[in-house]
């Protein structure tokens, strides 16, 4: 019965996916803003970020520094002295559903991304039609959803044989399963808390809070039980970074940032040339 059921599901998902093929990321480029809870990210956070500054779609990124006691702030206030679209915002340390909602009160787009600190946002290489995964998650917003949700994946280009195995069996089985829980249920079972996408007026209605420490979760349900239209977008994928991996793309960004400070200048968006459709 369980075989029967799984070929029911890995159908079901498939037709989802084929239907969806046609379906194009948006053109709408500079139109998102990006919310990072940080704490104690020093290993990884300088590479996050500028991966997500080098992002078309993404306007300003707000860093949420939540009390931490290594080189994250520092190393955050000196990209942002850097570019006006990096801002940076120091509390106590209070937990990710307060540090959110921190950075939500400096949101000015219709759209709000939220990403963990060491979450790596593949940004596209290859025009809007095949490159950029967030184009696909605002055409959904577009379309009518109020949020949407991502793939969450690891980061397998440090890792070995093993965690390709691994990954060829666990991230179907998210998709598969994800896919058909929003055709039989309305909606994924949740939008993890790395890769979600929301309408800036939803987020703010319904809020987030730290009391059941699976904050993700908690926010999916809270939407559903308010009608929320969620979606899940299986073309966006996330990874988990690691201090081993650095993305020589991101070395050479650096460089380059530090040739000319103002190049991060949203008027003169460095990966520019490379959204063309």
């Amino acid at each position: 019965m369980k075989t029967i059921l799984f070929f029911v599901m890995a159908t079901c998902a498939l037709l989802f996916f084929l239907v969806r093929l046609r379906r194009r990321p948006s053109t709408n480029l500079m139109s998102v803003e990006v919310i990072v809870p940080a704490f104690n990210e020093e290993p990884v956070i300088e590479q996050s970020l500028i991966n997500l500054l080098r992002n078309p779609y993404v306007k300003r990124v707000i860093c949420v520094n939540d009390g931490s006691t290594d080189r994250t702030a520092e190393i955050v206030a000196n990209l942002a002295k850097r570019t006006p679209r990096l801002l940076l915002v120091t509390q106590e340390n209070s937990g990710k559903g307060a540090a959110i909602m921190a950075g939500l009160d400096h949101v000015t787009c219709d759209q709000v991304f939220l990403t963990d600190a060491d979450t790596y946002v593949p940004f596209g290489d290859r025009g809007l039609r095949r490159g950029n995964s967030l184009g696909y998650m605002l055409a959904e917003i577009e379309a009518g959803a109020d949020a949407v949700g991502g793939i969450p994946s690891s980061d397998l280009r440090a890792g070995g044989l093993l965690a390709y195995v691994r990954a060829s069996v666990k991230l179907p089985m998210i998709m598969v399963k994800r896919t058909f829980q929003q055709i039989l249920g309305g909606a994924p079972f949740i939008i993890s808390g790395s890769c979600g996408m929301f309408r800036t007026e939803v987020l703010r209605d319904v809020g987030i809070t730290d009391r059941t420490n699976v904050e993700d979760l908690d926010l999916t349900w809270t939407l559903v039980a308010h009608g929320y239209k969620i979606r899940q977008v299986n073309a966006i994928r996330m990874y988990r970074l690691t201090e081993r991996y650095r993305d020589q793309d991101c070395d050479a960004f650096l460089a380059f940032v530090e040739a000319d400070g103002n190049l991060l200048d949203a008027g003169d968006h460095p990966v520019k040339a490379l959204v063309q459709p």
